[in-house]
């Protein structure tokens, strides 16, 4: 909105909340606003989050009305595996509610009192949960304790009605599922609610479910990339420290987000219910997670593939190492540092096969914006991927799993690629490495 024009986040988060109540004619005094409104946006800068922040929820708070927009505030409060715990200020409050689980590493149990507590028994019902039941990140711990914190703070403002319509909001935010608005339309009319009221709340429910995931339909898969790109090092906190995480823990992150991505179809990416949205815009975000999905999984393939011929040649030289002593680091404030590419020919075709100019403008140009671990550019998967062509890069992402699954060895694997684009990666990797060049220079006599 044009008057938060230069606001700070937490100025932003408070006018933002502040409206939301105001809009639902409900006269809070304006010290609680803010007391909620900070810890909600307290809860958003953890520094290990780089998707799931305040941005991200401002986004959605865009058209949104009252309900949608408390939702919306909330619905990402609360991420255990990126926070490491719940966030300090909202601890005492979920005490009573869930507990870490000790038979789970990371399992959080529903204590007995979410079956006493009213609108904790509520919101348990909103998400057909019941006490005693063990959650994971995996399986909507983060949505309900989210919405328990949510319900929690807002009972005794909101009606019982308001609150299960926020509820409804967040437990639709739990991501990639089949099915869910008829199941929690059902959930919804258990509870006593009429039909029309259930309608509205499930259409809304719909509408940041899709919003929250909005992402996945951009028409720029750059900047869907860059998305992507941040989730990364919310799932994994060995990226935390960009300057010391090593070879393999950087191919295990990449890995892990081709697994999830190449199992996803797009169709449990945006859902349609009760007209929200239209039959035309739904084919058209489903069309556009369909091509995203594709773009983003084959450039995951070719930096795995990248990755694993590193992984590989460090492994023979000497073992594993920080990946920045590798490939050279980036410096944050613009100068010149020394870097792998530097050392590289420029890529000629070697073989015939498919170079495919979007995914060669994804490699060469990078994804809109470098990450806090991670340059845009993939100056050695666009070196492999012109020499080979994809259709040589993907089988040597096939071949790259029987290394990774220790069922070969990386010498073995080496000697399956194509000699002189390996062995140029190898001689740029011994400028850059020092202490690998003689270990190198003998690998490459053996292969």
């Amino acid at each position: 909105m044009a008057e938060e024009v230069g606001l700070s986040p937490v100025h932003r988060i408070i006018s933002t909340y502040s409206r939301a109540l105001e809009a639902l004619g409900l006269g809070v005094p304006p010290l609680f606003v803010e007391k909620w409104a900070v810890a909600v946006h307290q809860a958003l800068s953890s520094r290990a989050r780089e998707f799931h922040t305040h941005q991200h929820v401002l986004e959605l708070v865009r058209d949104a009305d009252a309900i949608e927009t408390l939702a919306a505030l909330y619905h990402d409060i609360v991420y255990v595996q990126v926070d490491l715990d719940v966030p300090t200020h909202y601890a005492r409050l979920l005490a009573p509610l869930v507990a870490r689980d000790g038979d789970s590493a990371t399992g959080w149990r529903l204590l007995p009192h979410c079956g006493v507590d009213p609108t904790a028994r509520d919101v348990l019902h909103v998400f057909g949960c019941t006490p005693g039941q063990v959650l994971t990140p995996f399986t909507g711990l983060n949505e309900l304790a989210s919405g328990l914190v949510a319900a929690k703070e807002l009972e005794g403002v909101l009606t019982r009605e308001q609150l299960l319509a926020v509820m409804a909001c967040i437990e639709a935010s739990i991501p990639f599922r089949d099915g869910e608005a008829v199941q929690l339309r059902d959930r919804l009319l258990a509870l006593g609610l009429k039909p029309e009221e259930v309608a509205v709340m499930a259409r809304r429910a719909t509408r940041l479910s899709n919003n929250d995931v909005g992402n996945f339909a951009d028409p720029d898969p750059a900047r869907f990339l860059d998305n992507t790109w941040k989730l990364l090092p919310e799932t994994n906190p060995s990226l935390h420290t960009p300057t010391t995480y090593t070879v393999k823990e950087y191919r295990v992150a990449l890995m892990k987000m081709e697994r999830f991505l190449s199992a996803l179809p797009p169709e449990r990416v945006f859902h349609t219910w009760g007209g929200e949205p239209s039959v035309a815009e739904h084919d058209r975000r489903i069309a556009a997670a369909a091509r995203n999905i594709n773009i983003a999984v084959r450039y995951m393939r070719c930096k795995l593939y990248s990755s694993t011929i590193i992984e590989a040649l460090a492994t023979e030289s000497g073992g594993d190492g920080p990946l920045p002593y590798f490939l050279g680091a980036h410096d944050a404030s613009g100068g010149t540092m020394k870097r792998l590419e530097q050392f590289l020919p420029e890529p000629v075709p070697t073989l015939a096969g498919t170079r495919d100019e979007v995914m060669r403008g994804l490699l060469q140009g990078g994804r809109t914006t470098s990450s806090s671990f991670d340059i845009a550019p993939s100056p050695v998967a666009d070196f492999l991927y012109v020499a080979l062509g994809e259709e040589r890069v993907m089988q040597g992402f096939e071949e790259s799993r029987a290394l990774w699954s220790d069922e070969q060895t990386a010498r073995a694997f080496l000697t399956q690629q194509p000699r002189e684009p390996v062995e140029a990666v190898a001689a740029a990797l011994a400028e850059m490495a020092p202490t690998r060049t003689v270990a190198i220079n003998e690998l490459l006599k053996l292969l």
